[in-house]
């Protein structure tokens, strides 16, 4: 994909948002489309971290056509800064709009209300930590989200929890990084003997992030519905799975730098598994595309909690 087109103005009253959006679009010779299959609104707790979101919705790019309004809570009245980037296409350019808005906290929700697209969807991204239980923006922001999207590592699971219990269809980017080990760990137990080892699993030792360990251990207690220990070694990032079957262990482990590790335990011979640790971007584009929770989580955030 070629370089994309970035025009972008300076701070702007939140009335001046759509007519200078519009201006930007028009900017193009050959002509440009506004392409919006959502609204996209992320809340961040601090500047540097609405740098980092830029980040990422610029690797996400034109694949997923989108109005993206990223809060950062200051002082004073809200303002906003817009920005339209474009990518060529076969006839014609497809255009993202990005707005930035900064002002007061408690004005942000309504600043927010007043610019989504209509009648598409809205996803609320809340990066780092959530606010106490009965935090009024917070609440605002569930009320407005067709989908919620957290981090458990960022915000961990007692608070993903609380606020699963209030948002339907939460996505929680730690659960998605468990993804590639939820899937080796099943591959694991396909074979009748292996079947018969995991009736007598009683425990797990993660090398990982202790919210990610919870998870998995949460995945394994929902699906076979009885305790399962959990021992975990923290790490940034997932290393290493031992399952400990009675007498008998079962290990994945993270081999190199290239997203792939071996699988092994009693009866099977060692293999070579993907254990991918997708970009943040990547996550999150996962998480665009589906409406609903994914099914296995509610209950395994239940049990890990």
């Amino acid at each position: 994909m070629s370089e994309p087109r970035v025009e972008q103005t300076g701070w702007l009253e939140l009335s001046d948002v759509e007519r200078s959006l519009a201006e930007l679009r028009g900017l193009d010779a050959q002509g440009s489309v506004r392409a919006t299959t959502l609204n996209l609104v992320v809340h961040c707790g601090k500047e540097d971290g609405a740098d980092a979101t830029e980040r990422v919705l610029e690797e996400i790019g034109g694949s997923r056509p989108l109005r993206a309004i990223v809060i950062t809570p200051t002082q004073g009245a809200p303002r906003a800064r817009v920005s339209s980037t474009c990518w060529a296409g076969p006839a014609h350019e497809v255009c993202t709009e990005r707005i930035a808005i900064r002002g007061a906290r408690a004005a942000l929700p309504s600043a927010v209300t007043s610019l989504l697209v209509a009648d598409l969807p809205v996803f609320v991204w809340w990066r780092g930590e959530l606010p106490p239980e009965g935090d009024a923006v917070l609440g605002e922001m569930i009320e407005m989200a067709t989908r919620m999207v957290v981090d458990s590592d960022e915000a961990g699971l007692d608070a993903v929890a609380r606020v699963e219990r209030l948002a339907s269809g939460l996505a929680d980017l730690g659960w998605a990084r468990t993804a590639a080990w939820r899937e080796a760990i099943a591959a694991l137990f396909d074979g009748r003997k292996q079947r018969r080892a995991l009736d007598h699993l009683i425990g797990i030792d993660v090398k990982g992030p202790p919210s990610e360990a919870a998870l998995i251990a949460g995945w394994l207690r929902s699906r076979l519905h009885r305790q399962v220990g959990l021992d975990n070694t923290r790490a940034t990032r997932l290393n290493r799975v031992e399952l400990l079957c009675g007498d008998e262990r079962f290990l994945i482990e993270r081999s190199g730098r290239y997203g792939h590790g071996t699988a092994r335990g009693p009866g099977l011979p060692e293999r070579t598994v993907s254990l991918a640790s997708p970009a943040t971007a990547a996550l999150l584009a996962g998480e665009l595309d589906r409406l609903g929770a994914e099914r296995p989580f509610g209950p395994a955030l239940e049990a890990a909690a």
